[in-house]
């Protein structure tokens, strides 16, 4: 508890919407989608998984910290923008 209560902490509860706590994971959920990404990057959660087929559509972004598994919940990342224009996908 103390791990994630640490990472509330970091990125400020006001910004979060739900926080769930496993026996190995936390998932954060902003209020506002489109602050994801940048509570991802705060808390090093760099790998993005894109879920284009749910509405709304989203990136889960994870990362590990304090031997947990962190999700971060975020809007739909552009993967051109964030990879530069030259990407193809």
């Amino acid at each position: 508890m103390g791990t994630a209560i640490a990472m509330v902490a970091k990125v400020g509860g006001e910004r979060l919407e739900v926080v769930t706590v496993t026996r190995n994971r936390v998932c954060l959920q902003p209020r506002e989608l489109s602050d994801g990404e940048q509570i991802a990057n705060e808390l090093a959660c760099n790998a993005p998984l894109d879920h284009r087929l749910t509405i709304p559509e989203y990136t889960m972004w994870t990362g590990h910290r304090g031997g947990l598994e962190v999700q971060v919940r975020s809007a739909l990342r552009d993967p051109v923008a964030t990879h530069g224009a030259g990407a193809h996908w």
